[in-house]
């Protein structure tokens, strides 16, 4: 996913979220109460007043109006991502674990193995089996999370040398960092992104382990997730588009329809994933051209040369994830020659086609089966909220 963008928006529906100065003046619609969304959780769901609660609650923090829209929208991703479970269990996450420490030792080559066992063979303070065996009996992604970070604590503190042996090891065949070897990175009831949460709680170290435990909860893991799904500003026509967003990043919709009418232009293939810009593990840009910016830079060379910089597109690229891209002349510009060449009306949407790789999933997905089995359950949903009395 790219870099995390807030940009906190109070939605009078989802379906339509447009900057403050073009919004035209229109009613807002109902606010859905407490019992209302008590009755839009799933039946037979456990504690259905809670999340309901919750799930206000979060709309609330985060300055989003309790539109049917938004709620649904919430109670969507929460029942796709977790079936209303606050901690999830992951089957066969033991196996999924030993896997990975057993990849990483082979990056290390010969120091691998011992460094590895190493690490597992020591305990924790209070408890009397090794990190090895604890590992071994995993079953939800709380008591996972809860073992690695005891592990780089303990060896922190009491084993500093070792520690640091095993970090050089890995940084001299440019291998996985040890924290990148715990392998939660989406947590809680909506899987939402463990690295959002935490540079949404602010990046100090105790922010971070507060953050790592609200995931697991109820109230947490909502309020999080509801940041994710709907701080930020886009102009989708329908939700489909912002689930699909949740899944690939923020805009991954609307520049998924930018790389087709660029392909379209310039002739050139692209994977319409919605990053137009290349990206790191950790989601931050690199200094190389990816194959969609080398595309864009294509087309202004054919189209618009005398109109729009290199050095102008460079810069308008790098908001790919903010709203303000549409107001670049690069974006203007491709929407232009789009219509100009095909006689058609540019989409601003299209699903992105991105494959889902998950170890906590038994094969791959896509963010289009995601957004649309997560928009199923939304119109499900709407159809409860329009069978309540009003």
């Amino acid at each position: 996913m790219g870099r995390n963008v807030l940009a906190a928006c109070g939605l009078a529906a989802l379906a339509a979220c447009a900057p403050r100065h073009t919004r035209p003046e229109v009613p807002l619609p109902p606010r859905v109460t407490v019992e209302q969304a008590v009755q839009l959780v799933p039946p037979g769901k456990k504690e259905r007043e809670g999340w309901a609660e919750d799930v206000l609650a979060a709309l609330e923090a985060h300055r989003q109006y309790p539109s049917a829209e938004a709620v649904c929208s919430v109670l969507a991703v929460i029942e796709q991502e977790s079936g209303f479970e606050a901690n999830p269990a992951v089957p066969g996450l033991s196996r999924i674990v030993r896997e990975k420490l057993d990849a990483y030792a082979d990056k290390l080559g010969p120091l691998g193995p011992p460094a590895v066992k190493g690490l597992l063979e020591g305990k924790a303070p209070g408890y009397s089996q090794n990190f090895e065996q604890r590992l071994a009996q995993v079953k939800t992604e709380r008591d996972l999370d809860r073992i690695f970070r005891e592990l780089l604590e303990y060896y922190e503190s009491e084993y500093p040398k070792t520690y640091f042996a095993a970090q050089v090891a890995s940084s001299l065949v440019k291998s996985t960092r040890l924290e990148d070897l715990n392998p939660i990175t989406t947590a809680g009831s909506m899987q939402v992104s463990v690295r959002f949460a935490e540079e949404l709680a602010g990046g100090d170290e105790r922010a971070l382990q507060r953050v790592r435990e609200e995931l697991y909860t109820r109230s947490g893991g909502v309020y999080y997730g509801t940041a994710r799904l709907l701080g930020y500003e886009a102009h989708y026509s329908e939700p489909l588009y912002r689930f699909a967003d949740y899944n690939a990043g923020y805009y991954a919709s609307r520049n998924a329809a930018v790389q087709t009418q660029v392909s379209r232009l310039t002739g050139i293939k692209l994977v319409t994933d919605g990053d137009l810009l290349a990206y790191d593990k950790q989601g931050e840009p690199v200094d190389q051209d990816s194959n969609s910016l080398k595309a864009i830079l294509a087309f202004r060379e054919r189209y618009v040369p005398e109109d729009v910089s290199e050095r102008r597109v460079r810069k308008d690229v790098e908001k790919e994830k903010e709203l303000a891209f549409e107001e670049t002349d690069t974006w203007s510009a491709i929407k232009r020659v789009y219509q100009e060449q095909t006689g058609e009306t540019p989409n601003y949407e299209q699903l992105p086609a991105v494959t889902i790789r998950s170890p906590k999933m038994s094969g791959d997905k896509s963010t289009a089966w995601f957004a649309q089995s997560v928009n199923k359950r939304y119109k499900k949903c709407m159809d409860r909220y329009a069978a309540l009395p009003k």
